[in-house]
């Protein structure tokens, strides 16, 4: 982009002698190529200004969805442990009761053992009886 003053000059220059070369009051077009330079530079100034106003915003946006897609990759994380933390507490509850259910097994065959035994002893005692 020319400079201002350059590009100024410049312009006026060329509406001057364009207006000339037709036969125009060669001033006005060149106040007029003034106007129109400094327009069309205010307008890529303008232009500029909202490029880099919009990329502040982007970056912005781009930022918060950062956060919020951590903040949910960190409930989905935690929603996680605690889905694992109650399986593993139903499996450990799982766990004991067939623990419990197997102790309560093992008691009912050591009770029927120990009355097996009894009743041997007896029906062996009753067989010596008074009679022997």
């Amino acid at each position: 982009m020319l400079g201002l003053g350059g590009g100024l000059f410049t312009f006026a220059a060329l509406f001057y002698f364009a207006a000339d070369y037709e036969h125009l009051t060669g001033w006005k077009w060149a106040l007029a190529s003034v106007a129109v330079t400094i327009t069309v530079n205010q307008l890529f100034l303008v232009m500029w200004w909202a490029h880099l106003k919009n990329k502040v915003q982007r970056e912005a946006e781009l930022e918060q969805r950062q956060k919020d897609s951590l903040r949910e990759r960190q409930q989905r994380v935690s929603q996680a442990r605690e889905e694992a933390a109650a399986t593993t507490d139903f499996d450990a509850q799982a766990r004991e009761r067939e623990a419990a259910a197997e102790a309560a097994a093992k008691e009912r065959q050591e009770r029927v053992r120990l009355a097996r035994e009894q009743r041997e002893r007896e029906e062996r005692e009753m067989g010596k009886g008074p009679g022997t």
